[in-house]
C-alpha cells in the first residue's frame, strides 16, 4: 500500500482506529446503562471467580497484544524505504486494531451475558491502554527511525 504523504497515512490509520473503537463503545455504554438503571438481567448467573478470571484474562490479552505490537513495530526500522515502513506499520496496526476489536466484542458479549459491571471496567482499561498506543506523527517518526529530510517531510506532511 502506498501513501502519498503522512497526512493520508495518519488519516487512514485513525479512521480504522476510531471505527473499530466506536461500535463496541456504544454497545458497552448501552449495556452499562441497561444493567445499572434498566431491566437487563444476567442470562447466566456467574460466580465471582468466573467474572474475576475472565476479567483478568481479557486484560492480560490486551496487554500482551499491545506489547507484542510495540515490539514488532520497532523492527520496522530495518527497512530503508519510508513506504515500506509505513506499509509495514499499517499492516501491524490493522492486525492489532482488529484483534482489540475482537476482544472488545468478547468483553461486550460477556457484559450482556453475565450483566456484570466488571466487563465495563475491562473495556475502560482497554480504552485507556489503546490511548497509550495511539499513533501521532511525532511518535511514528521516532518509532520508525526516520532521519533528517525524511523526518522533516513526514512531520510537515509533504509528499514523499
Amino acid at each position: 500500500m502506498k501513501f502519498p504523504n503522512s497526512q493520508v497515512f495518519i488519516n487512514k490509520l485513525n479512521n480504522l482506529f476510531n471505527g473499530l473503537i466506536a461500535v463496541p463503545l456504544l454497545l458497552v455504554a448501552f449495556g452499562y446503562l441497561e444493567i445499572r438503571y434498566g431491566t437487563w438481567t444476567a442470562l447466566i448467573a456467574p460466580s465471582n471467580a468466573i467474572v474475576i478470571g475472565m476479567s483478568i484474562g481479557l486484560t492480560v490479552m490486551i496487554i500482551y497484544l499491545s506489547l507484542k505490537f510495540k515490539k514488532e513495530s520497532r523492527n520496522l526500522t530495518v527497512y530503508d524505504d519510508i513506504q515500506d515502513k509505513l506499509s509495514g506499520y499499517y499492516s501491524l496496526a490493522s492486525f492489532y486494531y482488529w484483534s482489540v476489536f475482537a476482544i472488545s466484542l468478547i468483553t461486550t458479549s460477556l457484559l450482556f451475558l453475565f450483566a456484570h459491571v466488571a466487563f465495563v471496567i475491562v473495556y475502560a482499561i482497554l480504552l485507556f491502554w489503546m490511548s497509550i498506543f495511539r499513533p501521532t506523527l511525532r511518535s511514528l517518526a521516532d518509532l520508525l527511525g526516520l532521519k533528517d529530510d525524511e523526518k522533516r517531510k513526514f512531520l510537515n506532511k509533504e509528499p514523499f
